[in-house]
């Protein structure tokens, strides 16, 4: 290091300094010429010593590194007594986030006790002692500079702040002996009301195992298939949700769960007339696949009500639509099937009993009656299980005694018509709207639905479903009763899976504009891939292909944890 003339510096200020010193004249006597005759001898006697010092440099570099040292101690000091000091703020912060969800969830409706108070402090304490990592005590009772204070605020969320010191190590040698630190939080439970579908695929090829592979059918359920896998993981998660389900209620907010279970239809039809007869069409207008259209009988409402074999068994035909290409964007004004708001006030907007009975004209396959038992074990008709509405179980029992009704499915795959009424049964609008608000009792309501399914859209044009049969010969206005394709190609059947494919996707989207959010799991062997419609259908990437029963229930529990959440408001 050079060494600087600093003795010449210091020789000049301080020359200057002195040139510049008052003297005193407030007397003018002898005294006063002594005392300026001893202040220049002081300046001669100054000047002498700094010209010395002048010509002699030695030690200088130690000087100014001496100087220099003071402040970098000094920030090196700051560094340490922060660093303690950012510890110290993080585990108030965490403490007093704890604390205040505990005094939240404490808390019963929106006034807040000493008991909830005293909880949020007793979290506090326990995530953070008093003394901790050095730090002064703090009451409890908001006294004093070192306190702890709780308190509601506004939006009826619970406010915590702590506020304490921390003694300073090094930078006491600067004069600072204690450091404040103050941590402030707000605890809030996002309660909401939850309402969940679940829309289930009861189709025969659910009959089969996991690791078959996905062209398997069967008219009975085998062992371990995935039906049964499906109950088992269905259960597991009313299981995990029921304390959510036990918490909402202590506050008088509620958690539903409802059920749609589809093939090629739906059977809710007895929920639709049991909300307004007038919603379905009587007598209904039946076209086959020749396009033979005619009147079924008028029907009593003995017949849409009742349980006798010969009564009504509750799957519907889809109300009219159009038939439009599988590039479509947006859903027609035309397709009352995919529009869940309109009330039915016309033949074109109101649903028709599916009968098979009435379907006794052959089509081009030489098939005469969907009734027989043959045409429905071949899958060319079915009838799923009735949907059940949304509904706050009563017990862990009764959820799974529903759950266990659903076995042995039946009929191709159709994820148009479970998407659909899964939309519809859990809409704030349309039929179903009135029992599905968006607020109960002051607080917003949570939606969700989630899809089950073994993965492959499986339409077929003879299978006499929602959609009555599902072509047209060209000659005739199938269009009217709800078809969805006007090919008059028989076999077109890649045309004929991308239109269902298409009014599937538009629905998810309809569905989300809705609130909804959608949880899509595809059962389905280890080589066979999640098709990107069902991804696409999902929310937030939230689809699943899994391939055992361990995955399927790890999906399911991800969905109760994420129904279930509880976050702390910021």
């Amino acid at each position: 290091m050079a060494n600087f003339p600093l003795t010449a510096l210091l020789h000049r200020a301080l020359s200057e300094h002195l040139a510049k010193a008052p003297l005193r004249t407030d007397y003018f006597n002898g005294a006063a010429m002594e005392n300026v005759n001893n202040r220049q001898a002081e300046r001669r006697s100054f000047k002498g010593i700094m010209h010395a010092l002048k010509k002699d440099v030695t030690g200088n570099t130690l000087l100014f590194v001496g100087a220099g040292m003071l402040p970098i101690m000094g920030a090196i000091g700051a560094a340490v007594d922060m660093s303690r000091l950012y510890l110290v703020r993080n585990r108030m912060q965490q403490a007093c986030d704890a604390g205040a969800l505990a005094g939240r969830r404490k808390m019963t409706g929106q006034v807040i006790t000493q008991t909830d108070q005293d909880e949020a402090v007793r979290f506090f304490r326990f995530n953070f002692p008093d003394k901790s990592m050095g730090t002064d005590p703090m009451s409890s009772n908001g006294s004093g500079d070192d306190k702890i204070t709780v308190a509601l605020n506004s939006n009826k969320q619970i406010g915590m702040t702590a506020t304490t010191e921390l003694p300073a190590t090094v930078m006491r040698v600067f004069g600072e002996d204690k450091m404040r630190v103050t941590v402030k939080c707000t605890g809030e439970e996002y309660y909401v009301n939850t309402d969940v579908m679940l829309v289930l695929d009861t189709t025969g090829s659910m009959n089969c195992t996991l690791a078959d592979p996905t062209s398997c059918g069967n008219l009975t359920e085998k062992t371990g298939s995935k039906m049964s896998e499906l109950r088992t993981a269905v259960k597991k998660l009313y299981a995990d949700l029921r304390p959510v389900q036990e918490n909402l209620e202590a506050k008088n907010l509620r958690l539903r769960v409802g059920f749609v279970q589809y093939s090629s239809t739906v059977n809710v039809g007895k929920l639709v007339y049991a909300e307004n007869s007038g919603y379905i069409n009587n007598p209904t207008q039946y076209r086959n696949a020749s396009g033979t259209a005619y009147n079924g009988p008028n029907r009593a409402g003995t017949w849409f009500t009742g349980s006798a074999a010969t009564d009504w068994h509750g799957c519907i035909q889809e109300r009219a639509t159009t038939s439009f290409a599988s590039n479509t964007s947006s859903i027609p004004t035309a397709a009352y099937d995919l529009d869940v708001a309109t009330i039915p006030n016309s033949t074109a907007t109101r649903w028709s009993a599916l009968d098979p009975s009435l379907m006794l004209n052959a089509d081009a396959f030489g098939q005469t009656n969907y009734a027989t038992t043959t045409m429905q074990e071949g899958g060319y008709y079915a009838c799923p299980k009735p949907a059940v509405h949304l509904k706050a179980w009563s017990s862990i029992a009764t959820f799974n005694a529903q759950v266990d009704t659903i076995t042995q499915g039946r009929g191709g795959t159709y994820h148009d018509i479970g998407m659909i009424w899964g939309t519809r049964m859990i809409s704030n609008t349309g039929i179903f709207g009135s029992k599905n608000p968006n607020v109960y009792n002051g607080v917003k309501v949570g939606r969700t639905i989630v899809l089950v399914t073994d993965g492959l859209m499986a339409p077929n044009t003879a299978i006499y479903g929602a959609y009555s049969t599902g072509f047209d010969t060209g000659s005739h206005n199938l269009v009217y009763n709800g078809h969805t394709s006007t090919s008059s190609n028989h076999s077109n059947y890649p045309e004929y899976k991308a239109r269902h494919e298409k009014r599937f996707n538009l629905m998810c989207n309809r569905a989300k504009q809705l609130g909804a959010e959608i949880w899509v799991i595809a059962m389905l062997d280890a080589n066979t891939p999640i098709s990107n419609s069902l991804k696409n259908c999902a929310s937030d990437q939230q689809a699943y292909k899994v391939s055992d029963a361990a995955q399927l229930t790890a999906v399911f529990k991800q969905i109760s944890d994420k129904v279930g959440n509880l976050r702390i408001g910021g």
